[in-house]
């Protein structure tokens, strides 16, 4: 039997906004919700945007099958983690029915398991509200020249909601798709979405491994979420990227302090000291380490 996991969010006729989440382990469930949209109203041969996602521990397992998926229309939204493993999340817009899913569940399993990619973990679906539609209607009628632009006007308003979708937009396009990830990573993170930009960032990183900022802001993601190995990895590609950088150091010192590497702190934040001298948040830490 397949697990499927659906979070869906319905507009109907009837009913002015309708929102569930359901968790299916069995065909009849799926079978059960595809009847309960028909019943509020929806048509199911309407395309709407489906998110399917896959887990596995190596994550070039699912890089390949990432390549695989994409050849086959899907579009790539992002790695994350998931239940203590590397998920890969892609989309399509189509339609279906109970049926129609059971079938590409099945489809999706035996892709998975071809290629060597442990779990197909299931989909999820949106139906988006007036609102979004329209928005997602605007967005495709700016000109890909402007495309980067208008969500760079929208970033800059801290509109990150509206900045993240054009910036999805910007990477199905392949425009500007290093920046685009960068920029849709810092509105996840201020959305409180840090998996998200995890994921993000390191897909900057994976286009660039020399990107410092996206270094720097891993770091300082695994330092929130108390991952102080990953934090000082990350910080170290970060201060020998831009080895003037005060703030590197500083936060690298940090990292060693919360780990309880005091020497290593207190070196790290020397060094901040040596760049800038009026570091304030480097000469309360060294206040604290003495």
């Amino acid at each position: 039997l397949m697990k499927i996991n659906f979070s869906i969010f319905l507009l109907t006729i009837l009913i002015s906004n309708i929102a569930f989440s359901q968790k299916c382990q069995h065909a009849s469930e799926v079978k059960t919700l595809y009847r309960q949209l028909e019943s509020n109203g929806f048509d199911l041969k309407q395309k709407i945007n489906y998110q399917y996602f896959f887990l596995d521990e190596n994550q070039q397992d699912l890089q390949k099958l990432k390549d695989i998926l994409q050849q086959k229309g899907f579009r790539y939204i992002g790695f994350s983690k998931a239940s203590g493993k590397n998920q890969l999340q892609v989309e399509k817009t189509e339609a279906h029915n109970a049926e129609s899913m059971l079938n590409l569940g099945k489809e999706m399993n035996l892709l998975a398991k071809a290629n060597n990619v442990e779990t197909f973990d299931g989909f999820e679906i949106k139906i988006e509200d007036d609102e979004d539609i329209s928005f997602s209607n605007e967005i495709e009628k700016i000109p890909n020249n402007q495309l980067f632009k208008k969500g760079i006007e929208f970033y800059e308003k801290e509109d990150n909601e509206k900045a993240m979708q054009v910036f999805d937009r910007c990477i199905k396009l392949n425009i500007n798709v290093e920046t685009a990830y960068f920029k849709r990573a810092n509105c996840k993170s201020s959305l409180g979405d840090f998996q998200g930009a995890i994921s993000d960032f390191e897909e900057v990183l994976r286009l660039n491994q020399n990107h410092f900022e996206a270094n720097f802001n891993l770091g300082g993601l695994y330092l929130d979420a108390k991952n102080y190995s990953k934090a000082i990895d990350f910080y170290k590609k970060a201060v020998i990227l831009n080895p003037k950088s005060d703030n590197g150091f500083y936060r690298l010192a940090e990292a060693f302090q919360k780990s309880g590497q005091k020497n290593l702190a207190l070196q790290n934040c020397q060094k901040s000291l040596q760049i800038n001298p009026n570091n304030q948040f480097a000469k309360e830490l060294m206040a604290k380490l003495k």
